[in-house]
């Protein structure tokens, strides 16, 4: 999953042909966010503390997110102050839990099936969405479930077979459950008139600083002293939260959020490729079906449900 959030809203009409700039910076995005989770593994693979790795990527992140919007845009301090208390309370499961389980489950479980769990956060939001908001979903969303939580339960079936960790898949799962839970309850809590730049900017200080104190709490903290820790560290708060964070903006402004969105159907192949080829993962059959069920879900879901999550376009969910 990125990982900081905007709000739950409509989906914009993509009626205007995409520009070249437009398919640019999604061509960008999508390739940042399907290496997120690969730059994760391999800092939890090499001794990095899940947790503290976490931690310091979202904190230095919001910091710098936050110190630039004070700067250039003249964000008030009493509107951060004011903002503050409900971003803490989103940021616990956008961030604190949502990530804690993602960097967890991955010292366990392959950077790829992550990804490809990960693709599931629609289903599971707009299923919370009807429990908590009521909102109605169509008879086609409703296959487009059934879609999702097939494909989850074939993904899943490693762990029967004793491929993949069950600790780590369990995380994995509540990874998607934290989020899904997360935007809900970013829709209840903010409205058109919050400054989503600046909620997301607190949400990944905020939840990054959590991160931190769980640490010595659930963790033996440790960060070794490799280069691939540190240059996954960089990247992930660089290209991962800052970069991939702008261009998902860039181009939910100029293409559209049902364009943006498209990154779902991107990323988790790439982050396959990826740990299939530098980490040598396994992707057989059944994980191949499970991902074509999923992303089939995730389609249907997301065209027919008319309220969606766009954080999870920066979502690594994006890892």
């Amino acid at each position: 999953m990125l990982v900081l959030s905007a709000p739950i809203a409509h989906l914009a009409a993509m009626s205007d042909p995409v520009s070249r700039k437009s398919w640019a910076a999604f061509s960008v995005m999508c390739t940042v966010f399907g290496t997120t989770f690969l730059a994760i593994r391999i800092g939890v693979r090499d001794g990095a503390s899940p947790f503290l790795f976490a931690g310091l990527r979202f904190t230095v992140a919001g910091a710098l997110l936050l110190g630039v919007l004070l700067l250039r845009r003249g964000a008030a301090w009493r509107e951060v102050k004011r903002l503050s208390p409900r971003a803490f309370a989103v940021s616990l499961p956008l961030t604190t839990i949502t990530f804690g389980t993602i960097y967890w489950a991955e010292g366990r479980i392959d950077s790829g099936l992550m990804s490809r769990l990960e693709t599931l956060g629609p289903v599971v939001t707009a299923l919370l969405a009807r429990a908590m908001l009521g909102s109605r979903l169509p008879r086609i969303a409703w296959l487009g479930l059934s879609l999702g939580v097939t494909g989850a339960v074939l993904l899943a079936g490693g762990a029967q077979a004793g491929q993949v960790d069950p600790t780590g898949l369990g995380l994995a799962l509540v990874s998607v459950v934290a989020y899904a839970a997360g935007l809900v309850l970013y829709d209840r809590l903010f409205g058109p008139d919050d400054d989503p730049m600046i909620v997301s900017a607190l949400q990944s200080l905020l939840g990054g600083l959590a991160l931190l104190a769980a640490a010595p709490l659930l963790e033996r903290v440790v960060w070794p002293p490799t280069a691939p820790a540190w240059w996954a560290l960089a990247y992930l708060t660089i290209a991962g939260s800052i970069l991939g964070h702008s261009l998902s903006l860039v181009v939910v402004r100029d293409a559209g959020s049902v364009f943006a969105s498209s990154w779902l159907y991107v990323s988790p192949p790439i982050a396959t490729a990826l740990g299939a080829m530098v980490l040598g993962e396994r992707f057989g059959t059944t994980e191949l079906l499970g991902t074509g069920l999923a992303l089939s879900g995730v389609y249907l879901v997301s065209r027919r449900v008319r309220r969606v999550p766009e954080a999870s376009l920066m979502a690594e969910t994006s890892g």
